[in-house]
This record gives structure tokens, C-alpha cells and sequence, in this order.
């Protein structure tokens, strides 16, 4: 694994657990309710369609686009 393919893996499950985190302190102390597990855990299954789909993408998927083309 290379540097920067590890630098995207860490950035996509930094943003994975930032979100389900920030979506559970949302439901605990700004809407005052207690969502289900699943409801709290969403933005995980996200990251898991990510880790799990990536490798079967073509390698054109990873590349960024120009709007010069």
C-alpha cells in the first residue's frame, strides 16, 4: 500500500467516524431523542460500502477530473 492511497483510507474512515459521532451528539443534545443503533451507526455503512466496493472500481474512478477536457 502507498503512501497516498493510505492517506485517502485514513481520511475516508476519519470522516466515517467524525460523522457518526457528530450525528449521535446531534440526537443526544440537540433534538433530545434516543434513535435507534442503526439510525446512529448510518454514516458507517458508508465507509464499509467504500472499503469493501473500492478495489472493484476501475482505476479511472480514482482519478480526478479536469473541466478543461
Amino acid at each position: 500500500m502507498d503512501t497516498d492511497s493510505f492517506r485517502r483510507e485514513v481520511v475516508v474512515a476519519s470522516a466515517a467516524a467524525g460523522a457518526t459521532v457528530a450525528l449521535s451528539l446531534v440526537f443526544e443534545f440537540v433534538l433530545a431523542v434516543t434513535p435507534s443503533f442503526y439510525l446512529q451507526a448510518a454514516p458507517l455503512s458508508v465507509y464499509f460500502l467504500y472499503l469493501f466496493g473500492h478495489g472493484r472500481l476501475p482505476d479511472r474512478a480514482d482519478q480526478p477530473t479536469s473541466g478543461s477536457e
